[in-house]
């Protein structure tokens, strides 16, 4: 796991490759489950829906690490 800290929170990224779902995200990025889907919902974070009308969410941790960059540079403008 490595960290990476902006806008004053702690976010923490897996070292592997293997999809996540909202709720791992939401520990990761220190959000709740809802304002990752909010943010899926709204286009900022990349993500699949799984078929079915209750289908989760499934992130790469790609998706995740462009979404901290794209926070990071607009912390930094």
């Amino acid at each position: 796991m490595r960290t990476c800290q902006v806008e004053g929170k702690t976010w923490c990224m897996p070292n592997s490759e293997h999809p996540l779902s909202a709720a791992e995200v939401a520990e990761r990025l220190n959000l709740s489950r809802r304002a990752v889907v909010d943010l899926i919902r709204r286009g900022e974070l990349a993500a699949q829906k799984l078929p079915g009308r209750t289908g989760a969410y499934v992130i790469s941790p790609k998706a995740v690490q462009d979404y901290i960059a794209t926070r990071t540079e607009a912390a930094s403008a």
